[in-house]
């Protein structure tokens, strides 16, 4: 009788120690969740943010015996964005993963919205996506070892979730089409590429955004209550959702997926 293969045992999949993430926009929300998640697995995680107060959520990290560092990063500035990247390497010796979730969100309906904004969000969102994702395949082209390239998307990169999000969506929808012909052009290198897609979430630069922009008297808690009631499973969406399944892509679990965009919504697309 043929002899049974022999399977990776799930732990050593999940076990990322030796390995070196990057996280854009670490230092709160989806990006925060990662580096928590990541570095709980055993990876070196740097974040890269363009707020300088993130370097101070690494200390409950490293109190916890993470290895974490900070790298202050505007990602739409392409010298920057390299810049963390070469950070990265130059602190951990090498790259592995790369969570592009640094972006920006914003409101305005069409008659209100205007080049600048427009141009803010793609320079943000889709440059500053695609200047990571070029430095990160590049380092690890450089070691050969392959990699993971994950980048949070959003439910707006297939269907338009609210009013007010064209320039937005426009810039999910073409995050996504970047990441899937990326998938086939760095496969030959053994690097995977894939999105993330969550649905509603009030992290904490949702809710910032949220509260600035709110006419007086509108209830926002009553606006996040009612977007959980119409999600099937009766609740928006936590950044741990979205931690879990980056933990996954960039694990050898997912060894085998490459051009993916994985939904993480709770159901909310079905409605």
């Amino acid at each position: 009788m043929p002899k049974p293969t022999s399977l990776p045992v799930i732990s050593d999949m999940v076990d990322l120690r030796g390995r070196v993430a990057l996280v854009t926009g670490g230092g709160r929300g989806f990006g925060y969740a990662c580096v928590n998640r990541l570095s709980e697995a055993g990876a070196a995680v740097m974040i890269a943010d363009n707020r300088q107060d993130a370097a101070e959520r690494l200390d409950p990290l490293r109190s916890e015996g993470r290895t974490v560092a900070f790298c202050q990063t505007d990602i739409s500035d392409e010298t920057q964005a390299k810049g963390a990247v070469d950070a990265a390497v130059a602190e951990f010796g090498r790259l592995d993963i790369l969570v592009n979730n640094a972006g920006i969100f914003s409101n305005y309906l069409l008659e209100n919205l205007d080049e600048d904004e427009f141009r803010r969000t793609l320079d943000i969102n889709v440059l500053g996506t695609h200047f990571m994702t070029r430095a990160a395949a590049a380092a690890m082209r450089s070691h050969g070892n392959g990699g993971s390239i994950i980048t949070i998307s959003s439910i707006d990169a297939l269907r338009p979730s609210a009013p007010g999000l064209l320039h937005y969506d426009a810039s999910k929808h073409a995050v996504f089409g970047m990441m899937k012909s990326a998938a086939i052009e760095l496969g030959p290198d053994g690097i995977r590429v894939n999105a993330i897609a969550p649905g509603s979430s009030f992290t904490e630069g949702v809710r910032l955004m949220l509260e600035g922009s709110a006419p007086e008297g509108h209830d926002i808690d009553a606006q996040f209550d009612a977007v959980a009631a119409r999600t099937p499973l009766r609740r928006a969406c936590d950044p741990d959702d979205v931690a879990r399944v980056a933990l996954f892509l960039a694990s050898d679990l997912a060894s085998f997926i490459t051009g993916e965009q994985i939904v993480v919504d709770g159901g909310f697309l079905q409605t």
